[in-house]
């Protein structure tokens, strides 16, 4: 069995996507996998309205059905958090109980990455406020926000710390050892 892998992140709003997605396709085929990409089902997207917002929508969830493991990209996307969609996408998984993995330039505190990386404030001795007056909390060892990253472990799965070639070394290890199974 070849293993199907679901692609989520915002590479899909690079200009050069459809270059980008071809790599992630090798990439995923020289470690033994399929690549399920959202671009296989927005390469004709006609009008930019709802009905293809839609198309693309349900022809991702599809991909997400269909697909053994959902790996995402978690760094930042215009800000500290991770692509809106692709949380959707992993959280649409875990549910379905897909096991996901997910990779991060950078594994560490989140809230020290947000208050390195973003505008905030002291609150207190302990505690940034952001510059929309939220407090800069939850810091409980994630990289990410807890529920994505607490639902790749419950799912699994993990983050990994480097790029998309380097999260599928490490799928590829945790199925070749046994870690995670399908």
């Amino acid at each position: 069995m070849t293993p199907k892998l679901y692609l989520a992140g915002p590479e899909v709003f690079l200009p050069d996507a459809v270059a980008h997605a071809a790599v992630q396709r090798a990439l995923c085929e020289r470690y033994g996998f399929a690549a399920l990409h959202p671009l296989d089902n927005s390469l004709d997207l006609g009008a930019e309205d709802m009905e293809t917002a839609m198309r693309i929508f349900r022809g991702d969830i599809q991909q997400i059905r269909d697909c053994d493991v959902v790996v995402a990209n978690c760094n930042g996307f215009r800000g500290v958090c991770m692509d809106d969609g692709t949380a959707y996408e992993l959280g649409f998984g875990n549910a379905l109980g897909k096991p996901s993995y997910g990779y991060i330039a950078e594994l560490g505190s989140q809230v020290l990455r947000t208050i390195r990386d973003y505008p905030t404030r002291p609150h207190d001795e302990k505690v940034h406020i952001d510059k929309e007056g939220y407090l800069v909390t939850d810091d409980f060892g994630t990289s990410i926000n807890l529920m994505m990253q607490c639902g790749m472990i419950d799912g699994g799965g993990r983050l990994i710390e480097g790029d998309f070639e380097a999260c599928l070394k490490a799928l590829r290890a945790d199925l070749d050892e046994g870690r995670l199974k399908l």
